[in-house]
């Protein structure tokens, strides 16, 4: 074994490169976000073969004193820390000090900067770690630094780099997500001498994420502002009728630096609970200004890592933050909308897309939409008599396989059976009690609507001044009773039910403090249990509402939720049990409803706080406007 020694220099730089430099997207990174710190107004990167041959970072920032440009490349030699405590309120995007340094040792480089008080600029060579000239130059205010054959010295890491489109593609990844938490700095990409993407730096993060995200997503965008014991979370979160695949258009950032964290990108999605289907995930851009001293920005040397204070709390902050905002608005899909294109890889743009004006752009869009419906006028509506519709189902034709009827559950009957312990309920509370002023009811988004008639014996046709909408029965009945179900829990009216043999279960001293100090709860939400031994419980009686079956697994889950904190009633014990449940009971497609049932159910729907999707995430309805459908006819051209 050979002696412990010391590395040389340029080896530890050449390690400690690869914690922050990973491929030429890293380079960018590091390189704009110095720029932003700089206070530049315009940031210019253009980069050859992806950035594996070349990369220059121009920006009119405050540039670099000669006498610092070569302080500047040593490790740890940074101006935006001086003590520990500045830790605990960093506001600019670099401070470990460590980006120029690693860099510049794994690269050929160059940088000319230039302060405004200085007559002439400084330029500096440095090839992998060593500096070879340092000399006076005229140029302009700001700084401009070139980074050429990225790893040339460090061939085990460079075989690693991908195709140059791919790394390519990196790169453009970073320049936008930087670029959606700087609207106020104009950003321009160039990839082999093409401009493939530019903001216009008026500070509208709107104005920005239109030339990065799309028209699409833009004009179904929702505003976010939200404030909480100190914390602000603003930005933007988009219907759920644009979801995508993944979670690549989850942006989220602290004090305007993108961050990575999987809490954040869970609270979100949780907040989107009941409006997206499996397997889909939104598209939001969130800023988060903390307090000082609730962030630990120093967990990685990328900085894109970081530690809450209170994880509990910022879920919660931002789920509801997203939640209220979805359930302020009316969330039905267009069914002639086109579906979100997929941004990938680098595209050139045209020379006219540069520059956008989207206030301009959508106001004249949707003038032009809002004079093609007025030249069409209003239909007609006028109460439809439950005489004039035909809903009974035809005979299938001889040719086509029939289809099995299934067996017709009247809507009013599953409503009734579950409204009517309720109001027995509510009649014997109010014996006797002073009668409270009622509570006054949702406006529905239907207020003067025409039920048309059924098709496929599963959707229900309305007419509403310009729009025609669509409503799958089951999906609507479904939420309903959802809805229904959940309320009881929520209100802990669920009934137990006795089970014919006790089930036993063995826990931990940590699981036994637990149930303890929760026993109320469970006994709310429909459990009997009492203890049996030092560490074991016997459960008698269970929810109703979960089938009837003991199952120790789900008991555990839920004192495992309870230790997490996320957990404040029943209702958030089993949501996915209680949607399995509405599924069964609601009223299939292809069963044959009343007119009179249609209404009851339309009416119900449209008092939820969130008729727009069932349980699962399906839309419940779906609209297309006589001006789509005059389209389709080339009525309008």
């Amino acid at each position: 074994m050979s002696s412990i020694h010391l590395l040389e220099n340029s080896l530890i730089n050449k390690i400690a490169a690869g914690e922050v430099i990973e491929r030429p997207a890293s380079v960018v990174k590091e390189l704009v976000e110095n720029s932003i710190d700089s206070g530049a107004a315009t940031v210019t990167v253009s980069i050859k073969d992806g950035g594996t041959s070349l990369i220059s970072v121009t920006d009119n920032g405050c540039g670099i004193p000669q006498d610092e440009v070569k302080t500047a490349f040593l490790r740890h030699a940074t101006s935006k820390l001086q003590k520990f405590d500045d830790l605990e309120n960093i506001l600019t995007m670099g401070f470990r000090g460590e980006a120029l340094a690693s860099i510049a040792a794994v690269s050929q480089l160059e940088m000319i900067t230039k302060t405004k008080d200085e007559s002439t600029g400084t330029s500096i060579k440095i090839n992998g770690g060593v500096t070879e000239d340092v000399k006076p130059v005229g140029c302009a205010d700001g700084t401009t630094v070139q980074v050429k054959n990225i790893f040339y010295n460090t061939p085990a890491r460079k075989k690693f780099l991908k195709r140059n489109s791919t790394e390519g593609s990196y790169v453009a990844d970073v320049i936008n997500k930087i670029a959606l938490g700087h609207p106020e700095i104009s950003f321009k990409l160039i990839n082999n001498g093409v401009v493939i993407m530019q903001t216009n730096g008026n500070g509208d993060l709107k104005t920005t994420a239109f030339g990065i995200l799309g028209r699409d997503c833009i004009r179904a965008s929702l505003p976010l502002n939200s404030a909480k014991d100190g914390w602000k979370l603003e930005g933007f979160i988009v219907k759920p009728e644009i979801a995508r695949g993944n979670r690549s258009y989850e942006s989220f950032y602290i004090n305007k630096r993108f961050i990575k964290s999987d809490l954040l990108k869970k609270a979100a999605e949780d907040g989107y609970k009941g409006y997206l289907m499996g397997g889909k995930f939104p598209v939001v851009v969130l800023n988060l200004t903390p307090p000082p001293g609730c962030v630990d920005v120093n967990v990685h040397p990328t900085k894109s890592d970081v530690r809450f204070n209170d994880e509990s709390f910022i879920f919660d902050f931002i789920s509801g933050a997203v939640s209220k905002t979805l359930k302020g608005e009316t969330l039905i899909p267009d069914a002639a909308s086109p579906d979100f294109s997929e941004m990938s890889g680098i595209k050139p743009i045209k020379a006219e897309e540069i520059t956008i004006d989207l206030d301009a752009m959508l106001d004249e869009i949707e003038k032009k939409e809002a004079e093609e419906e007025n030249k069409k006028g209003y239909f007609d509506i006028r109460p439809l008599e439950p005489v004039s519709l035909t809903l009974n189902e035809p005979k299938a034709p001889v040719a086509e396989k029939p289809v099995q009827e299934e067996k017709v559950v009247p809507l009013s009957m599953v409503i009734d059976h579950i409204e009517e312990k309720e109001e027995q309920e509510k009649k014997a509370k109010s014996e006797g009690e002073a009668i409270l002023p009622p509570t006054p009811k949702k406006k529905p988004f239907f207020h003067n609507y025409r039920i048309i008639g059924q098709i496929f014996f599963t959707y229900w046709l309305i007419q509403q001044g310009n729009e025609l909408y669509i409503i799958d029965q089951h999906a609507a009945h479904e939420k309903v009773l959802y809805e229904k179900l959940s309320e009881r829990i929520r209100a802990r009216k669920v009934s137990s039910q006795l089970l014919l043999e006790p089930v036993s279960i063995t826990v931990t001293l940590r699981e036994k403090r637990i149930i303890e100090e929760n026993m109320e709860l469970f006994t709310s939400i429909g459990f009997e249990i009492e203890a049996f031994g030092r560490n074991t419980y016997s459960i008698r009686a269970v929810p109703f509402i979960f089938d009837g079956t003991a199952n120790p697994v789900f008991f555990t889950e839920i004192v495992d939720a309870l230790e997490a904190g996320r957990i404040k009633d029943g209702f958030e014990l089993k949501q996915d049990k209680i949607a399995q449940i509405s599924c069964k009971a609601a009223v299939k497609g292809n069963n044959v409803l009343s007119y009179q049932e249609a209404r009851a159910l339309i009416e119900d729907l449209l008092k939820l706080d969130n008729p727009f999707n069932c349980p699962h995430g399906r839309p419940t309805i779906i609209k297309i406007s006589k001006y789509e459908i005059e389209k389709k006819f080339k009525r309008i051209l």
